[in-house]
């Protein structure tokens, strides 16, 4: 664990508007000043545009999650049953939104879920003081996330534009250095690795990417662009993963125009300052000059097809991010401003949903059957813990940690409460007291592998001490609290690891089967293939390639070629889009769209002999096709797919010809 200036400075920064939180708070006479404290270590991220777009997306979760305690309380108070399933209900509803959404946005949904549950249920005792409790609730929130948000602004503010673009420039290097190891004329090591990390790591940049509308910096890139960017590294992984198949090939005995081709693309993609014209140029007349008559042939026509393919994605992808990095520059490659959607589980989030309300519920009925006094306390916690952790295929780890961290801060807390406090007069005396403390804390909390401890230590920490205008010291209040609270992320581990919790193996075979239903609809529906309807499509299999790279190292062997195999699957679907348009093409269409209806049901392991049989007729016919021009592109998406859904078969024969 090393701690430098940047965590040093993001501590400070954290404990400075920590500070002018509760300084404000106090000045107001605010009931509950820790709230706005303990929003500051919540919303604070080392990006200062990423704390912009929590804060906002926070208070907006804040304002409405109060409404609707508002709305609820009041008109169900009289029957608690009634009462406890509605604020349950829309706490799950809200967790089931928010992991359908996948962006930081979701953070506006979980937080109207649980914020009505932290305001709704300690008010059940005082309806009438519900609406006084809920705007005190958004008023020290937004105290909170207003003074995080301005000292990160101010205090050596960093930017995400900036960071976006540096990580950018290590992206495009990554596949560079992919590109050039596939294309080497000796097979290299490590390519694998090298995709599944490049798939993660594009959409880690998605992700971030939705910070920008916050950042500090003057000049932002539009979102045209990031957009654009994003789309071409996309388009770049299943385009040289194709390529790395039919190089594989043919790496042996390549003919010597395909031969110089290659390394004539290497050359290029490893100096960015060549001119991609003559690479282009080459490549073009060595596909018009190919021939078609053998498969080999044909794997070389395809493999010519698909460099000529990767020069123009790569080289348009190069431009783009030296517009990233020049925000203001006018990008020379055109662009549309387009959502990138992202893979959708509704399955799972309705099982996470399904799990809150169980849990919310269950700690309800045992608060109404016991009549304790700290059931409002539980309930609401469990709530808390349940969304916290909803993204996770497993979070009962997670939440144990927060358990044990949790109660780790409480012996701090009681010796802050019960010795230090009650011998200091006055908020600077109170700013001494607390800065060893959060100083610590909030320096380690900006390592990134100790985040998740910090947070729920903070968090503890802040709620232990409970600092309000009026100081008061109460023992069984602070140990019947914690031990309330510890019960709530008890039930939530409980629940969840009952109903919730899955393996990295189920979650992978749940997204390839998502996949494969995709890639039936594709097959299915034609009028869906145009371009626009690609890139949404594909845009989704590469954020599920993605998500299957992330978990590859969780799974047993025989499970982790499943990223490999959804690249595979990811080209199919490129072909099918190319061979959409042909309307002979329609019954080859129909048996994909079967077949991958089978192994999205679980009916069909491998393609069946009869789908080979109707890609191989479609082969030979096009071997008929008049123009040669024609002849090359049916070739070209006909050889691609027979290669993705076959990848072990033997070498295609034009069975006419050998009659």
């Amino acid at each position: 664990m090393r701690i430098g200036l940047r965590e040093t400075v993001f501590s400070a920064n954290c404990f400075a508007a920590a500070m002018l939180a509760l300084f404000v708070s106090f000045s107001l006479g605010l009931e509950r000043p820790f709230w706005a404290m303990a929003t500051v270590y919540i919303t604070s991220q080392p990006l200062s545009g990423a704390v912009r777009s929590k804060a906002v997306f926070r208070l907006i979760g804040t304002i409405v999650g109060g409404s609707v305690a508002v709305l609820l309380v009041p008109a169900l108070v009289d029957a608690p049953l009634l009462l406890s399933l509605a604020l349950a209900g829309w706490v799950a509803l809200c967790q089931f939104v928010s992991l359908l959404d996948r962006t930081p946005r979701s953070y506006v949904f979980m937080l109207a879920g649980y914020t009505a549950a932290l305001i709704g249920f300690p008010s059940v005792t005082h309806p009438e003081m519900i609406f006084d409790t809920a705007i005190l609730r958004v008023q020290e929130i937004g105290i909170g996330v207003l003074s995080a948000a301005i000292i990160h602004a101010v205090v050596w503010p960093r930017s995400v534009g900036q960071v976006f673009g540096a990580r950018v420039r290590v992206v495009l290097g990554e596949a560079e250095q992919w590109i050039g190891d596939v294309l080497a004329p000796v097979p290299a090591s490590g390519t694998a690795r090298a995709r599944r990390k490049l798939a993660g790591d594009i959409t880690d940049l998605h992700v971030t990417a939705t910070h920008i509308p916050f950042d500090t910096a003057r000049l932002r890139p539009t979102r045209a662009v990031l957009t654009a960017m994003q789309d071409r590294l996309v388009l770049l992984i299943p385009l040289v993963s194709a390529i790395e198949d039919r190089w594989r090939q043919l790496r042996e005995q390549t003919p010597m125009d395909v031969a110089a081709a290659v390394a004539s693309v290497r050359g290029w993609v490893s100096d960015s300052a060549l001119s991609a014209e003559p690479v282009l140029a080459e490549l073009h007349a060595a596909r018009t000059a190919a021939d078609t008559t053998t498969w080999r042939d044909l794997l070389a026509l395809n493999l010519l097809a698909r460099l000529e393919e990767l020069v123009l994605a790569l080289g348009e992808t190069r431009a783009l991010a030296a517009a990233v990095a020049q925000p203001g520059s006018r990008p020379p490659v055109s662009v549309a401003s387009v959502t990138r959607p992202l893979h959708r589980d509704y399955g799972l989030a309705a099982l996470s949903a399904f799990a809150t309300l169980l849990c919310v519920l269950g700690c309800c009925l045992f608060w109404i059957a016991t009549g304790w006094p700290e059931g409002a306390v539980a309930a609401m916690i469990a709530a808390v813990v349940c969304c916290f952790f909803a993204t996770l295929d497993d979070p009962v780890p997670a939440q144990r940690g927060f358990l044990i961290w949790t109660i780790a801060s409480l012996p701090l807390a009681a010796l802050y409460l019960f010795a230090i406090l009650p011998a200091i007069d006055g908020f600077a005396m109170l700013t001494l007291a607390m800065a060893p403390p959060l100083l610590a804390m909030g320096a380690v909390m900006a390592l990134p592998s100790w985040y998740g401890r910090m947070v729920p230590m903070l968090i503890g920490f802040a709620g232990g001490l409970a600092l309000t205008n009026r100081f008061t010291v109460d023992a069984a209040s602070f140990f019947n609290g914690n031990v309330a609270q510890v019960i709530g992320i008890a039930a939530a581990m409980m629940t969840t690891r009952l109903v919730r919790s899955i393996g990295a193996g189920t979650a992978i075979r749940r997204l390839r089967r998502a996949g494969w239903r995709d890639l039936a609809q594709l097959a299915e529906r034609p009028v869906d293939t145009a371009a626009g309807q690609v890139t949404a499509w594909r845009s989704r299999m590469l954020d599920r390639v993605g998500l299957l790279a992330s978990r590859i190292g969780e799974v047993e062997d025989e499970e982790r070629d499943a990223a490999a195999a959804t690249l595979r699957e990811l080209r199919v679907g490129l072909s099918i889009a190319q061979i959409a348009p042909l309307a002979d093409q329609a019954p080859l269409r129909s048996a994909l769209a079967r077949h991958f209806r089978d192994l999205a049901r679980g009916d069909e392991a491998t393609p069946s002999a009869e789908l080979l049989a109707q890609i191989d007729e479609a082969l030979a016919a096009g071997q008929a096709i008049a123009d040669p021009a024609q002849r090359r592109d049916a070739m070209v998406n006909l050889v691609g797919l027979r290669r993705n859904v076959f990848p072990a078969a033997n070498d295609w024969q034009d069975a006419r010809a050998a009659a």
